[in-house]
């Protein structure tokens, strides 16, 4: 494993999910994926990404008003990321990786024609797309494109979205703990543990950066900032899963 690489990688995919709220997951997976096999990058992913996630969340304060706007999102992206992390066992998540970039391809190319275009803000809408992008994230660690999809229909505070998506997340990656405890654990008594624990000191310093630079973005370029991020990640996942397929 190419640790200066991994770390640059994970450089770069924190400051971004500073700056947005979203990336870290799916690209600090998508990097260690080049490695190692789907299941063992989401596993070693799965601390650092934790750790994000509790920082996202609790840096900015006010969780209860978080809970209780984004409450049924979050409770069926930890139900799906529950599924999602089982799926790990009995499916082969490129499947899930392809179908999770079409979706991202149309909801690009439909905003980009119609620049008004929303979601549905219902409650069947989101519970439905909270399952989706939790059993797709609990598989693969790609929780966020369709994630932002229902939270760009639910807030137009870039500051909000960034948190309640990381609520999500972090609820997910607690779904993949308890499905995935004793491969997580026993990362602590293995030859990877240092170099992750590096990875996440590096990907918490970057964060706290990124999210600094978030600050100075309007949310008009946020908005289109997030669409060029959905766009790199829906190429990343149909890339991976097209090599997994091969």
């Amino acid at each position: 494993m190419n640790t200066t690489v991994l770390a640059l990688l994970f450089i770069m995919a924190a400051l971004l999910h500073g700056i947005s709220g979203i990336g870290f997951p799916i690209a600090s997976t998508a990097s260690l994926s080049l490695f190692m096999p789907l299941k063992e990058a989401v596993i070693l992913a799965l601390w650092p990404t934790l750790l994000i996630n509790v920082w996202s969340v609790a840096s900015g304060g006010k969780i209860g008003f978080l809970l209780r706007k984004y409450s049924l999102l979050a409770l069926f992206s930890l139900l799906g990321s529950f599924i999602g992390a089982k799926l790990l066992f009995l499916v082969n998540p490129a499947y899930l990786q392809l179908l999770m970039s079409g979706v991202i391809a149309f909801y690009i190319i439909s905003s980009l024609r119609r620049s008004h275009q929303r979601l549905p803000e219902n409650a069947i809408v989101l519970a439905s797309l909270g399952l989706v992008a939790g059993i797709i994230g609990g598989a693969t660690n790609a929780m966020s494109p369709i994630l932002i999809m229902c939270l760009l229909a639910m807030s137009q505070n870039h500051h909000e979205i960034a948190r309640a998506a990381n609520l999500c997340f972090l609820l997910g990656k607690i779904s993949q703990l308890a499905v995935l405890h004793q491969e997580a654990f026993q990362l602590f008594s293995s030859e990877y543990l240092w170099i992750i624990l590096v990875l996440t000191a590096l990907s918490l310093l970057s964060l706290i950066i990124g999210t600094r630079l978030r600050t100075r973005i309007s949310p008009l370029h946020f908005r289109r900032l997030v669409l060029v991020i959905l766009g790199v990640l829906a190429v990343m996942s149909a890339t991976q899963a097209i090599r997994a397929l091969v």
